[in-house]
C-alpha cells in the first residue's frame, strides 16, 4: 500500500498503479478498494469507469453486501447514490452491517451535504448514524461525526457521539463537542457515568456537579443507588449516601435484574455493609446470597439488631440472618432463652406456641457464627444437669445451616480443642450415669462428639453406643406392657433407631480407632450394616474414592466391565487395605443355616457392603450367602453387588424373583397399591449381567402387562442398565429394547443411553433408529439440533466419528438423519463435509440454508474459550485454502451445483472480512486458474 502510495503521485506512476489496481481487481477487490483509497486522485481518474461497471454488476441493489464494502472501502464519493440509502436506513439489520463492514468506514463515500441529508431523517436514525461514523471510522470521521453533532438539535444524538468517543478514548473530540452541547446532553452523559473516565478537567468537574445534582433530585432508591455507583470513590458523603441508598424502605434489595449487590461489593464494599446492617436494624428484606456478606461486619451486643434477635416471641426469618451479626453476651442470652424453653417443653410437650418458640430460637443460634458460638457453649456448658447437657449437645450438633457450615465440623479456637475434649467427655459422663434417661440424649452426645471430630473421643463415642443398644433392648423388652399402660414415650422409644447419628459421628472422626470399634459390632443386629458402612467409609477415604452424587441413585453399572477386567486378571491383585477382612469374618459367622433368619439377612447385607470395598476371592462365601434360606426379594441388593464386583449372576434367579413378585401382587386384593410404584420390581430388572442377558425382555414384558396401560411407567433404570453393558452384547440388547419397548423413557434418556456408551457403532445405530422414526416424534421427541450438538461433543473425544458420519451423510437419504448429520456439520463440519453438503443440496435442488451457513462458520472459524469451562470464546480464522479452492472448481460444475459453491465462497469471504484470513491462505481461491473471483471482476 505504501509504494502504490507514494508511486501514484510521481512522474508516470499513477499509470503504473492504475494497472495494478486492474489486476488485483479480479485476484480480490478489497485489495484493489485499499489501494484506490490510498492512491493520488490522478489513479482514480484512470480506473473510474472500470471501478464503477464492476461494483454496479457486482452489487445487488437494497443489501449491504460485499460490494457495498467495496465501494465504502474506496472511499469515493460516486458511490453514495449506492451507499448513502443504505448506511441511513432506519432498517438496523441494514444500517448496521453497511457501516460495520469494512475494516474503517470511510466517511468521504456518502457524498456531499453531509448536514442537509441528516436533516431529513429520523432522531434515532441519526443518532445511530453519526455514532456509529463516530465508533466505525477513522480520525476524519470523528472529525466528522463531531462537526455534525454539534449543530444536532437532539441531545439524544449528542451523548451517543460523546459516548463511542469516549470509548475510542477520543479526549479531544468529547470536550469539542462538549464544549458546544446541549444542557441535556450534559445530563445524559452524567447518567451514563462517564464522569471519572474523561479526562478534562473541566469537563470531569462540570459532569460531577450534575450527577450530585442528580442524586439529590433523585427519589427512587434504585436510581439513585446507580448514580451513586458511577461517582468516585472519593466524591465527599458517597459510601453515606449509597448505605442510605440500600437502608431506604422503598428500595427494591430482591430485584432479579439488578446486579447492585455485585456493583455495591465492588464499588463499596463497607458503605454496603453498613446499608445491610440498617436493613437489618429495620426489620427490611435483605438480599438473597447476603449471608457471607453479613460476615464482613463486626459483631454487636446492643442496639436494634440486638433487640430484634432476642426478640423471639414473633416468627421472622428475616431476623435468622442478623443472627450472624450478634457477638458473645447476646449468644449467651439466646442460650439461657433456649434452655428455659426447652426445660418448660419438657414439662408441657404439648404447648404449641411453647415449641414454635423453642424453633425459633433454636433457629437463630443455628445462624451464629461458628467460633463465637462454640465459645459461649464451653464457658456455658460445664452443667451435671442432663437435660440442659442434652439441649446443648443437641445445639451443637446441629449448629450452622445446611449448605452454610452444617455439614462440616464444628469451627472453635484451635486453642480451645482440649477444654472441648474434656466439656464432652463431661457430658458423655453426665448422660451414662443416668440408668434411666432417654436414649435421645445419648444420641445428641455421640452427634456433638462427631460434630468435632476429635479421636481422642472414640472410647466415649463407643461407651454412649453400647448404652444407647442395652437400653434400646431394654425398651423393646418392656414394649408391651408400655402397650397396655398407654405409655406412648415408652413403646415409640422401642422402635426408633439411633443408628443414623452414630455411623455419622464415627465416620467424620475415621481412622484406625473406628475401625477397630466398627468391627466390634458386625454381628449386632441393630448396628452391623452401618458398622460396615463405617469401615467402607474408612476404606474409600483411604484410597480416595470420590463421594457419590446425591442425586445419583445406586447401583450404577458403569464400572461393571473394568470390574470383569480386574477380576479375570491372574493372578488377582491383592486388595488395596484390610478393612473388608472384618466383614467377611462376621458374614462368615452369620451365613451358615442353623443362624436365626435375623443373622441370615445381615449377612446378606453385609455381604453386599463387603463387596464394595477392596477384597480377596470370596466366591464360595458370597454363593453361601446367596443360597441363604431367605425370600428372594431379599436379595436384589446383593445381586447388584455381585453385578458390580464383575460377577454374572444366574438368569434363572431373577426371572424366579420376577414370577414370585407378579404372583403375590396378582393375589394381593390391594393390587393397586403395587401399581402405583416401581421400587420393589425394578431392581430385578436391572440386572441383565446375568447368564441370559436377553432374559431381560422377558422380564419386562411380564412387568409391563401387570402394569398395563392404565398403570403404565417409566423404566429408564433398565435402560440406563443395558446401556451399561459393554461391546456388540451391549449394542445388540440396546437396539432390541429399543424397537420392543421404546416407550419406556423419554426420547432424551435413549439419546443419552446410546451416545454415552462412548462406541462409534452406538452412535451410527441411534442415528439409524432416528432416521426410521423410532425417535425424535411426537411433541416430546428430541429434535435434530439437540442430536448435532451432542454429536459434536462426542466426536471432540472420538475423532474417527468425523469420518463414518460423513460416508453414513453421502448414502442417507432425504430424512430424519440427514437432518441430524447437518446440524452435527454446523457444531463440527471439516472440509470434506462442506463439499459432501453442497453435492447432497444440489442433488435434492435444495437451496442454500441456514444450516449451511452454519457448517461454514464451523470450518472457517476456530473458537477458543477465553477460560476453562467458559461459556464465552474468542474466534480466530480457520484455514480454508483447500475448500475455497475445492467450491471454486465446482463454479464450472452444473448449474445448481455452481449456485451453492458461490453462495458457499460468497459466506466464506465474509467470514474473512469478519475474522481475519487464516496465515498462509491465500487472496484467491485458486489464482493459478487464472479465472476471476469474484465473476464480475472479469475485465
Amino acid at each position: 500500500m505504501f509504494a502504490a502510495e507514494r508511486l501514484s503521485r510521481e512522474s508516470n506512476g499513477a499509470e503504473v498503479v492504475a494497472h495494478a489496481v486492474r489486476l488485483a481487481l479480479p485476484i480480490d477487490p478489497m485489495l484493489a478498494a485499499e489501494m484506490i483509497f490510498r492512491a493520488a486522485p490522478a489513479v482514480w481518474d484512470l480506473v473510474r469507469d472500470d471501478i464503477i461497471t464492476f461494483a454496479t454488476r457486482w452489487h445487488q441493489p437494497g443489501k449491504a453486501d460485499r460490494a457495498v464494502r467495496f465501494m465504502i472501502m474506496t472511499g469515493r464519493p460516486e458511490f453514495a447514490a449506492q451507499v448513502w440509502p443504505l448506511a441511513s436506513s432506519s432498517d438496523r439489520q441494514i444500517q448496521i452491517p453497511t457501516l460495520r463492514g469494512p475494516p474503517y468506514f470511510r466517511p468521504r463515500v456518502l457524498g456531499d451535504d453531509l448536514q442537509a441529508k441528516l436533516s431529513g431523517l429520523a432522531e434515532e436514525t441519526r443518532e445511530q448514524l453519526l455514532s456509529m461514523i463516530a465508533g466505525e471510522s477513522g480520525l476524519d470521521g470523528m472529525d466528522l461525526a463531531v462537526e455534525l453533532a454539534k449543530i444536532d438539535p437532539s441531545s439524544k444524538v449528542q451523548a451517543e457521539v460523546v459516548q463511542n468517543l469516549q470509548f475510542r478514548r477520543a479526549d479531544h473530540h468529547v470536550a469539542d463537542l462538549l464544549s458546544s452541547a446541549h444542557d441535556e446532553t450534559w445530563e445524559l452523559i452524567a447518567r451514563a457515568g462517564y464522569a471519572r473516565e474523561i479526562r478534562d478537567d473541566a469537563v470531569a468537574k462540570r459532569l460531577q456537579e450534575i450527577q450530585s445534582r442528580l442524586v439529590g433530585a433523585t427519589t427512587d432508591p434504585s436510581q439513585r443507588l446507580g448514580l451513586l455507583f458511577q461517582q468516585s470513590a472519593d466524591v465527599p458523603g458517597r459510601d453515606t449516601a449509597i448505605a442510605a441508598a440500600i437502608a431506604d424502605q422503598q428500595f427494591v434489595a430482591n430485584n432479579p435484574q439488578s446486579s447492585w449487590l455485585y456493583l455495591a461489593q465492588r464499588a463499596a464494599p463497607a458503605a454496603l455493609l453498613e446499608g445491610l446492617r440498617q436493613r437489618l436494624a429495620a426489620g427490611y428484606d435483605l438480599p438473597l446470597h447476603a449471608d457471607d456478606v453479613l460476615l464482613g461486619l463486626d459483631v454487636v451486643d446492643q442496639g436494634p439488631i440486638v433487640d430484634a434477635v432476642l426478640n423471639t416471641g414473633r416468627e421472622d426469618r428475616k431476623i435468622n440472618a442478623a443472627a450472624a451479626l450478634v457477638g458473645q453476651t447476646t449468644i449467651e442470652a439466646l442460650i439461657d432463652k433456649f434452655l428455659t424453653a426447652a426445660k418448660a417443653l419438657r414439662e408441657d410437650p404439648s404447648n404449641r406456641a411453647l415449641s414454635d418458640e423453642y424453633m425459633r430460637i433454636e433457629s437463630r443460634l443455628h445462624c451464629t457464627r461458628p467460633a463465637i458460638f462454640a465459645a459461649v457453649v464451653l464457658r456455658k456448658g460445664e452443667s451435671d444437669d442432663s437435660n440442659a447437657v442434652d439441649a446443648l449437645a443437641s445445639l451443637v450438633a446441629h449448629h450452622g445451616v445446611h449448605g452454610r457450615g452444617g455439614d462440616k465440623p464444628l469451627v472453635i479456637d484451635p486453642t480451645s480443642r482440649g477444654a472441648w475434649i474434656e466439656l464432652l467427655r463431661r457430658w458423655a459422663g453426665t448422660v451414662l450415669a443416668i440408668p434411666t434417661g432417654g436414649r435421645r440424649e445419648l444420641s445428641h452426645v455421640a452427634s456433638a462428639i462427631g460434630r468435632l471430630g476429635f479421636d481422642e473421643l472414640v472410647p466415649e463415642l463407643k461407651r454412649l453406643l453400647d448404652e444407647d443398644l442395652l437400653r434400646l433392648g431394654n425398651a423393646r423388652a418392656g414394649r408391651a406392657d408400655a402397650l397396655r399402660r398407654g405409655d406412648i414415650v415408652a413403646s415409640s422409644d422401642a422402635s426408633i433407631i439411633h443408628d443414623i447419628q452414630y455411623r455419622s459421628s464415627f465416620i467424620r472422626i475415621g481412622g484406625d480407632a473406628v475401625a477397630g470399634v466398627a468391627a466390634q459390632y458386625l454381628e449386632d443386629r441393630d448396628f452391623g450394616i452401618s458398622a460396615a458402612l463405617i469401615l467402607k467409609s474408612i476404606s474409600d477415604r483411604q484410597l480416595n474414592v470420590p463421594e457419590s452424587s446425591f442425586n445419583r441413585r445406586w447401583p450404577w453399572f458403569d464400572g461393571v466391565d473394568t470390574a470383569r477386567k480386574v477380576r479375570a486378571a491372574s493372578p488377582r491383585p491383592a486388595p488395596a487395605n484390610g478393612l473388608a477382612a472384618p466383614i467377611v469374618a462376621a458374614i462368615d459367622g452369620l451365613a451358615r443355616p442353623e443362624r436365626e433368619k435375623e443373622d441370615q439377612l445381615l449377612a446378606i447385607n453385609l455381604m453386599r457392603v463387603g463387596l464394595g470395598m477392596p477384597h480377596g476371592d470370596h466366591d464360595d462365601l458370597v454363593a453361601r450367602v446367596v443360597a441363604l434360606p431367605q425370600p428372594l426379594a431379599t436379595k436384589p441388593m446383593l445381586l447388584a453387588a455381585m453385578v458390580l464386583d464383575g460377577q454374572i449372576i444366574d438368569a434363572d434367579l431373577v426371572m424366579q424373583a420376577i414370577d414370585d413378585w407378579l404372583s403375590v401382587a396378582n393375589q394381593d386384593p390391594n393390587a393397586w397399591h403395587k401399581r402405583q410404584e416401581t421400587w420393589e420390581i425394578e431392581p430385578w430388572l436391572e440386572l441383565p449381567f446375568s447368564t441370559r442377558p436377553e432374559a431381560i425382555f422377558e422380564g419386562l414384558v411380564k412387568v409391563k402387562a401387570f402394569y398395563g396401560r392404565d398403570w403404565a411407567k417409566r423404566w429408564e433404570r433398565v435402560l440406563t442398565v443395558v446401556a451399561a453393558i459393554p461391546g456388540p452384547l451391549g449394542d445388540g440388547l440396546l437396539l432390541r429394547l429399543a424397537r420392543e419397548h421404546r416407550d419406556i423413557a423419554d426420547d432424551y434418556t435413549w439419546m443419552q443411553a446410546f451416545l454415552e456408551r462412548g462406541a462409534v457403532a452406538s452412535v451410527l445405530l441411534y442415528l439409524d433408529l432416528y432416521n426410521e422414526g423410532v425417535f425424535g416424534r411426537g411433541p416430546n421427541g428430541v429434535d435434530a439440533w439437540h442430536i448435532g450438538r451432542q454429536l459434536a461433543a462426542y466426536a471432540q473425544r472420538s475423532p474417527e466419528l468425523n469420518s463414518e458420519l460423513q460416508t453414513r451423510y453421502e448414502s442417507i437419504g432425504d430424512g430424519p438423519g440427514r437432518k441430524v448429520l447437518e446440524q452435527f456439520f454446523g457444531e463440527a463440519a471439516g472440509e470434506n463435509d462442506i463439499i459432501a453438503m453442497v453435492k447432497k443440496y444440489a442433488a435434492t435442488k435444495q437451496p442454500y440454508d441456514g444450516q449451511m451457513h452454519r457448517a461454514l462458520e464451523a470450518v472457517a472459524t476456530e473458537k477458543v474459550p477465553i477460560g476453562e469451562d467458559s461459556n464465552a470464546y474468542n474466534v480466530y480464522p480457520a484455514p480454508v485454502g483447500e475448500l475455497r479452492k475445492a467450491l471454486f472448481g465446482m463454479l464450472y460444475g452444473s448449474p445448481t451445483e455452481a449456485a451453492i459453491a458461490r453462495r458457499c465462497l460468497e459466506e466464506i469471504d465474509e467470514l474473512r472480512d469478519e475474522h481475519g484470513i487464516a496465515a498462509d491462505d491465500g487472496r484467491h481461491p485458486d489464482v493459478m486458474s487464472e479465472r476471476p473471483w469474484p465473476p464480475e471482476a472479469k475485465t
